[in-house]
C-alpha cells in the first residue's frame, strides 16, 4: 500500500505542477456556460434549462478528465517511462490503483470548483448535494477511466488510431447523451443511442441528486445501477489488460 501511495503522490505532484491547465479548464467552462448556456436556455423550452445545461457541461469535464488517464498511459509509453514503472517493486494492480488515484484527483480538482460555484450562483448550493453529486460523478469517471485505459493500449501499436478512436468515441458518447437535452426531447430515432452511452445515466443521476425535475430524467435507481455496472466492468477489463498485455509493450 505504501508503494501505491508513493507512486500516486509522485503522479499527483506532477499533476499539480500543471496549474495553468486547471485555470484554463475552469475559464473555458465559465465561458461556455455564460455564452452557450445563456443562448441555449433561450432556445430550448425546458424547465430550468440553464441548470440542466450546466450539469451537462460538468459531466463533459468528467469525461475529458477521465480520458486524460488514458493519455497519461500513452505519454508514459511514448516517453519511455512505462518500462521504468513496470520495473518498480509494485504489482500491476498496485500500478493501476496508483494511476486511479491520479485520475480521481484530476477529476476532483477539475470538477469541484466549477460545480460549487455554479450551484452557489444558481441558488442550489448544499454540502449534501455536492457530496452525493461528486460520488455520482466519481463513479462515472471510474467507468470512463477504465474504458480509456483499456483503449490506451491501442496506442502501443498506433498512436494515430488511438487518437482517432478517442475523438470519435468522445463525439458519439457526448452528442448522443443527455448532456444537453432531456431524454424525452431527443428524437425517437436517436434515443436507443442515448440509452447506450454511460454519460446519459451519469448526467441524469447527478441532476436527480441536485433536485432537478425527476419527470425529465431517467429512473435514478436504474441510472445508479448502470453507472456502477459500467465502472466495475471497465475497471475489471482495464486491470485484466494491464496484467496480461502491458508487459513488454512498445509504443509505436
Amino acid at each position: 500500500m505504501n508503494r501505491v501511495v508513493t507512486l500516486a503522490v509522485f503522479n499527483i505532484r506532477v499533476l499539480l505542477g500543471e496549474r495553468m491547465w486547471f485555470v484554463l479548464s475552469w475559464a473555458l467552462f465559465g465561458l461556455q456556460l455564460a455564452i452557450y448556456g445563456s443562448l441555449m436556455s433561450k432556445l430550448v423550452v425546458v424547465e430550468d434549462y440553464f441548470f440542466f445545461y450546466s450539469i451537462g457541461l460538468i459531466v463533459i469535464i468528467v469525461f475529458e478528465s477521465s480520458a486524460d488517464l488514458g493519455r497519461h498511459f500513452v505519454e508514459h509509453a511514448r516517453e519511455g517511462e512505462l518500462p521504468y514503472f513496470l520495473s518498480l517493486p509494485i504489482s500491476r494492480r498496485g500500478l493501476f490503483a496508483a494511476n486511479a488515484l491520479y485520475g480521481a484527483t484530476n477529476t476532483v480538482i477539475r470538477v469541484l470548483p466549477p460545480l460549487a460555484i455554479t450551484l452557489a450562483i444558481l441558488g442550489r448550493f448544499s454540502i449534501q448535494g455536492i457530496v452525493f453529486t461528486m460520488i455520482a460523478l466519481f463513479l462515472l469517471g471510474l467507468g470512463i477511466s477504465g474504458l480509456m485505459i483499456s483503449m490506451s493500449f491501442i496506442a502501443f501499436k498506433s498512436v494515430d488510431i488511438y487518437i482517432a478512436l478517442v475523438a470519435g468515441l468522445s463525439a458519439l458518447l457526448i452528442r448522443f447523451s443527455t448532456a444537453f437535452y432531456p431524454i424525452g426531447r431527443i428524437p425517437p430515432i436517436y434515443q436507443p443511442a442515448s440509452y447506450a452511452t454511460p454519460l446519459t445515466y451519469g448526467a441524469d443521476l447527478s441532476r436527480w441528486v441536485l433536485g432537478y425535475d425527476p419527470q425529465l430524467l431517467l429512473n435514478p435507481t436504474v441510472a445508479l445501477v448502470i453507472v456502477i455496472a459500467v465502472a466495475v466492468g471497465t475497471i475489471s477489463l482495464s486491470m485484466t489488460i494491464m496484467g496480461r498485455i502491458i508487459e513488454g509493450v512498445k509504443a509505436a
